[in-house]
């Protein structure tokens, strides 16, 4: 039976997360070349049969999609790296750390370099989400070879992403330079091609997230060590695997539908983290919205900020996103 302490401090956290998650998701729905006012987004979403054609079409095809898989892809990224960084008790490791993102990009990268046709564009995302994942077993198959160790998984996996790396700077160099730009968009992070069928697939691997939760007391433990998670009657041997693995799924589903956010998952589960402490059943579902507003406010900003030019979301994230995480390494150093 699952027994959470909240506090109505966390109460109140959630719900001014959750309140302001609403607010931007209209703010985002709102904004664009073609402007809409509050009133009238929210009648569109609440009564679409008695709305205009065109503003369905702005409302319901364009933004809405690209608006839930911001959120969804956030969410999923951040708890990730709330897996990754707990587990490894590591608060500097991100998800990209099993080589998801790396894998996913180099897949990416050489069916559209390589090719000599164009594959339709809803395989690109499950292509890359296969990369991405044989990259992630990988990296804990070598892992494990002599005993799972968090030392030798980082260490594996720095390794296994800077090789692909240097292959994808390979093939940006001299593959022809239409398909190097076009695969860069999505690189740097980008959700305009996003369509329902993403989110509706992004949706379902995000359901990942209900088991990592549900682990929350095992999280509590493994953070302080092993040994005293095995006092506890956690197995880590067993426990480490599985939340690898949700953690793998979570990143590669994110990461094929909008692109490498590194950032995401590394600053994501801090600013959680300054609400609700290592309390995990707190921590992750605030690390969710946090997640989220993440890529969305980015992937709005993006869009409004030298409109009609519309940059990656994954760019306004680093800009962001880098002040924080020097900010991180002076808080860790001292």
């Amino acid at each position: 039976m699952l027994r959470i302490q909240i506090r109505s401090a966390d109460v109140g956290w959630l719900t001014l997360m959750a309140a302001f998650m609403l607010l931007c998701v209209l703010w985002a729905i709102t904004s664009g070349s073609y402007g809409l006012s509050m009133q009238r987004a929210i009648t569109v979403l609440l009564f679409p049969e008695q709305s205009p054609e065109r503003l369905m079409t702005v409302v319901w095809e364009l933004r809405l999609p690209r608006v839930l898989a911001a959120v969804l892809s956030g969410a999923a990224l951040s708890v990730a790296g709330v897996v990754m960084q707990t587990i490894t008790r590591n608060p500097l490791a991100s998800p990209g750390l099993t080589g998801v993102e790396a894998g996913a990009g180099v897949t990416l990268l050489l069916l559209m370099i390589l090719l000599p046709v164009s594959l339709p564009g809803y395989l690109l995302p499950v292509a890359a989400m296969s990369g991405g994942l044989v990259v992630a077993m990988m990296v804990y198959a070598l892992a494990v070879m002599q005993g799972f160790s968090p030392v030798r998984l980082i260490l594996i996996g720095v390794g296994m992403t800077a090789f692909l790396s240097a292959i994808s700077d390979l093939l940006i160099t001299y593959g022809d330079i239409e398909r190097v730009e076009s695969a860069l968009v999505w690189l740097s992070g980008s959700l305009h091609q996003v369509v329902w069928s993403d989110v509706h697939t992004l949706a379902w691997w995000s359901l990942a997230v209900i088991p990592v939760w549900m682990s929350f007391r095992s999280l509590n433990l493994l953070r302080l060590g092993e040994h005293v998670a095995m006092t506890r009657g956690v197995n880590p041997r067993t426990m480490m695997p599985l939340l690898i693995v949700l953690s793998v799924s979570l990143t590669s589903a994110a990461v094929a539908t909008i692109g490498t956010m590194s950032f995401v998952g590394l600053v994501g589960p801090h600013i959680a983290r300054h609400f609700s402490g290592d309390r995990h059943g707190v921590l992750i579902p605030l690390a969710a919205l946090t997640g989220g507003l993440m890529v969305l406010i980015g992937d709005t900003v993006g869009r409004i900020l030298f409109a009609p030019l519309q940059l990656p979301g994954g760019l306004v994230i680093v800009m962001i996103g880098a002040p924080y995480f020097v900010f991180l390494l002076r808080r860790i150093r001292h």
